[in-house]
Formats: structure tokens, C-alpha cells, sequence
């Protein structure tokens, strides 16, 4: 049931995070049981930067520390694009489409859903651009392996995960499980749209995810971090 969600909501995001227009979201395509089992191996197309005549130095990540409950964040900050965004409790409108916050400067997580610190993969998306110009996440897909990404809650519990890699494909050509399926570990995935705007369908030609891991949780500001050694 939860990977035949993760589908319909995957199929939702051609419509979501785009910006540009305030219209009612494309209505999602019927989904039959034909549909879910692919014809053949499934490709998965990934930008790769190139910097130059030697790649940088790859990242240390650090060890994931243990999983207690997770917590709905209320604050999502990622301190290389210098980006504080309010984050919003998001549901899947009655079409299986994933919905998405009116305000621009926001994002949403999906909710009912895997919550950040729990086991599993937590699901947060947010706008491109817009009539005026840049929305919450237009410099997502300058994040890279080993940048850190932190979600608070309300009560002053703090999470970081850490970049573990950034991924560009059409959206036809993605792995689902990947963004909304079982995990071991703790993973936040930010989704946004990318590539060139389509002015007739209204939408990006792909879609942008960073994927992250739970690295530090931080249970309030007068206590030490736990860290898994």
C-alpha cells in the first residue's frame, strides 16, 4: 500500500513545486496494476558535474546516531544556500496528488508520513521560481555530498542530516522506493522541479531530489548533541 502511495505521489509532482502558476494542479493519471509493473529495466539518467581536471575531494560522512521518534519540524535550514524556510504539514489532495504550500517561501512535508528521525524516508517539497522570480528551493541543485541540512521542531529539537547525493532525472525515469519507500536509516528527501519550463504543459522537464541521512540530533540547545560514535 505505502509503495502504491509513494507512486501516485511521485506521478503528483510533475504538478508540484514548479511555481509559475497559481491554476488548479494537473489531474493525475489513472494508475492501473499494469502500470506499476515496468516492461523492462528500469534507466535512471543522473547529471554529473564535471569541476575540472580532478574531481574534489570526496566528503566525510559521519555515522548515523540512534533512531528515537521523529519529530514534524517546523523550521528547515540549510546554512550553505544561507536558506530559513517555514515548514508546513502537507497531505495528498483527493486526485493522489501530493499538495504543496501557496506560500512561495515555504516548503511542505509530507504528512501522514515517515517523519524526519524516524526510520525511513521523510519527503519535503518545495517551489522553483515564480511569476517574480526565485522561490524556497531555486538554488537547491547547488547542495553537494557532505552539505548538512537541519530541521527543528517547535519544542527546540534539532535534526542534521547530510547530503549523501543530488539527483536530476525525468520524472518518468525515477526509482520511487527511493524517495518514499522502507529504509534502514533515517533519510530526508528535498524535492524540487528543474530543467527547462514548458510554457504550454506549465511544467519543468525534471525534477530535482536531494537525498540526505540523519547524522546529529540535537534534543534542545541546553543539551550536548548525541552523536554516534
Amino acid at each position: 500500500m505505502k509503495k502504491l502511495l509513494g507512486f501516485l505521489l511521485f506521478i503528483s509532482l510533475v504538478t508540484i513545486g514548479c511555481g509559475h502558476t497559481a491554476k488548479q494542479p494537473v489531474e493525475a493519471p489513472k494508475i492501473t496494476n499494469t502500470m506499476l509493473k515496468p516492461a523492462g529495466p528500469i534507466l535512471i539518467k543522473r547529471t554529473v558535474t564535471v569541476y575540472g581536471p580532478s574531481l574534489p575531494p570526496q566528503p566525510t560522512f559521519l555515522p548515523a546516531p540512534p533512531l528515537p521518534d521523529g519529530i514534524m519540524p517546523s523550521l528547515l535550514h540549510i546554512p550553505k544556500l544561507n536558506l530559513q524556510a517555514r515548514v508546513e504539514p502537507v497531505g495528498v489532495l483527493p486526485n493522489g496528488q501530493m499538495d504543496v504550500p501557496k506560500a512561495f517561501d515555504r516548503v511542505g512535508i509530507l504528512a501522514p508520513w515517515t517523519k524526519p528521525g524516524m526510520k525511513g524516508n521523510a519527503v519535503i517539497a518545495g517551489h522553483f521560481d515564480h511569476y517574480t522570480g526565485p522561490a524556497v528551493f531555486y538554488h537547491l541543485k547547488k547542495l553537494k555530498p557532505g552539505d548538512k541540512i537541519t530541521v527543528r521542531e517547535a519544542k527546540g529539537r534539532t535534526l542534521t542530516f547530510q547530503v549523501r547525493r543530488v539527483e536530476s532525472f525525468q520524472t518518468a525515469e525515477a526509482t520511487i522506493d527511493q524517495i518514499f519507500g522502507n529504509a534502514e536509516r533515517s533519510h530526508l528527501n528535498l524535492i524540487t522541479c528543474s530543467g527547462k519550463f514548458n510554457k504550454k504543459t506549465q511544467e519543468h522537464a525534471r525534477r530535482l531530489v536531494v537525498f540526505s541521512e540523519l547524522v546529529q540530533d540535537t534534543e534542545s540547545q541546553d543539551k550536548k548533541p548525541s552523536v554516534r560514535k
